[in-house]
């Protein structure tokens, strides 16, 4: 099952074959296919609902707020105030009342206790939308980690089998430290990813491919827009992201490096005492531990430097969102014959702010 030479010192280690390590990890989750459905209707269902969330709340807008805002501006009803504020209304605005609205028909004349009702309804879904998508994503990040544990608890079992069978010569060839890390740290690294790393990746990339099939379903030249720092995003991460995998790679030989020293200090404390190497092995110790401290630094700092990075690209998305929109709205314009509203606006500012975590966790 593992190699017998020395792999654990090289930094670029990696699986011989991917779809291999990924068919024994399958293996291992083979007794547990009920949670991992559970999981995958979970899974689609929050994508879902966080899909929906911006679009209905734009909807809002287009559906009830302008058409009621706009019909009492052209009346009389809205007052003197409202009447010199229509001189500089739109007149996309005057002629195309419901906007962007496709949940239902828009009627400029309803009463406001009408108008009322209905918003008060979408307000409830959504609400209902935000709770729904909570509660699926507690089941499944609770199912996955059950999942998760146990399938760790089977494979500590087989490894601690496993090192029971090797031969004399692997131990005599491999420093006790390397091996307590491969099956300590390096099993934690696993059990992050098959607890939440792996949900987290997939719930992204669905969700990300969602949100561009949605915006541009509703406008494929403002969705271009709104996505021209994507690009970007992703070169950012793959970067450090690159980068970082290095530095915890070197920090993972260095803390082996510390748990051999303390292994042979510990084992040879008589000796390293009836030979007065107390200094030495102290000086040599704090080399190995100052050499661990700056490695886990270095990945530290790649990976803090990626959160900002993302967020500051998301800002500059947002921006054109909101600039290119708000010129759209203010100077009539349209995006290839489709009109720009207030609500379509809302929408896509509400996608742009989900682009920010998912392409850091992929």
């Amino acid at each position: 099952m593992f190699d017998h030479s020395r792999t654990f010192s090289v930094e670029e280690e990696k699986a011989d074959s991917v779809s291999a390590t990924l068919k024994k990890f399958g293996r291992y989750y083979k007794s547990y296919w009920l949670a991992l459905i559970l999981v995958a209707v979970a899974l689609v269902g929050g994508v879902y609902m966080q899909v929906q969330i911006p679009f209905l709340i734009g909807q809002g807008i287009d559906c009830y707020l302008t058409p009621y805002v706009t019909q009492q501006t052209l009346s009389s009803e809205g007052g003197p105030d409202m009447a010199a504020f229509a001189q500089f209304m739109p007149d996309s605005a005057r002629s195309n009342i419901g906007g962007n609205c496709s949940i239902t028909e828009v009627n400029p004349d309803a009463a406001f206790d009408d108008t009322l009702a209905a918003f008060t309804k979408l307000i409830l879904l959504i609400t209902a939308l935000y709770i729904g998508n909570a509660i699926l994503g507690g089941i499944m990040f609770f199912t996955m980690s059950w999942a998760g544990f146990h399938v760790l608890r089977d494979m500590r079992a087989d490894i601690f089998q496993h090192i029971h069978k090797l031969s004399l010569g692997y131990f005599s060839q491999q420093e006790s430290g390397d091996i307590m890390s491969r099956v300590t740290n390096d099993m934690d690294t696993i059990q992050q990813v098959m607890g939440f790393g792996l949900v987290q990746v997939m719930q992204s990339g669905l969700l990300i491919v969602w949100v561009i099939y949605k915006m541009f379903s509703l406008s494929p030249v403002y969705a271009l827009l709104s996505l021209v720092t994507l690009p970007f995003m992703f070169i950012a991460t793959r970067w450090f992201s690159t980068q970082a995998r290095k530095a915890f790679r070197q920090a993972r030989l260095e803390i082996g490096s510390v748990n051999a020293d303390l292994q042979e200090n510990i084992a040879a404390v008589r000796e390293v005492q009836a030979f007065s190497r107390e200094d030495e092995n102290i000086a040599q110790f704090r080399l190995s531990n100052a050499a661990n401290r700056d490695a886990n630094i270095k990945a530290q700092a790649f990976t803090s430097a990626l959160a900002p990075t993302l967020e500051g690209f998301g800002y500059v998305s947002l921006a054109v969102v909101s600039v290119v929109g708000g010129l759209m709205i203010l100077n009539d314009w349209t995006l290839l014959g489709a009109t720009v509203s207030i609500g379509l606006v809302i929408t896509f500012i509400g996608y742009s702010q989900q682009f920010n975590r998912p392409v850091q966790q992929i």
